[in-house]
């Protein structure tokens, strides 16, 4: 999920230079809950499909900054988690996808009208709005915390 949250980095600089270093941890926490909560719907998602697929599901992580947040998928023990998210589009002599992926759904899928991907893209989708509302809630308490007018 790509949210830009315009004046983020701007915010945590006003922040900074108020002394409020609570509510810069606070912002780094609310961005690390999002990303978390995205991560773990994803994982919930990918516990239906695949033995393959849950696995790739089992490296997503989420990481905490400050300016942003972010959910990281595959690891040197899981360097198939991409082909499990998005498919494949290889395919062997015998006209299967290679190595037991399922089929490709990236971003230039042109016949399936629902989006790429198979778990976390899917959980973008339909977590994501709620994600950000909440999100943006929670920002807009702390300015009015940080900056009572």
């Amino acid at each position: 999920m790509y949210a830009n949250v315009e004046g983020l980095a701007q915010f945590t600089r006003a922040l900074a230079r108020a002394g409020a270093d609570g509510a810069k941890q606070e912002v780094k926490q609310a961005n690390y809950d999002v990303a978390d909560k995205l991560t773990q719907a994803a994982k919930e998602k990918a516990a239906g499909l695949t033995r393959q697929q849950r696995a790739a599901a089992e490296s997503l992580r989420a990481t905490k900054t400050q300016n942003y947040a972010a959910v990281r998928l595959g690891s040197a023990r899981k360097p198939y988690a991409l082909g499990a998210e998005f498919g494949a589009k290889r395919m062997t002599r015998s006209g299967r996808i290679a190595r037991g992926f399922r089929p490709w759904r990236g971003n230039s899928f042109g016949g399936w009208d629902g989006g790429p991907g198979y778990f976390l893209h899917p959980s973008i989708r339909e977590r994501g709005p709620a994600l950000i509302r909440e999100y943006m809630n929670h920002i807009d308490r702390l300015m009015s915390e940080a900056f009572p007018e």
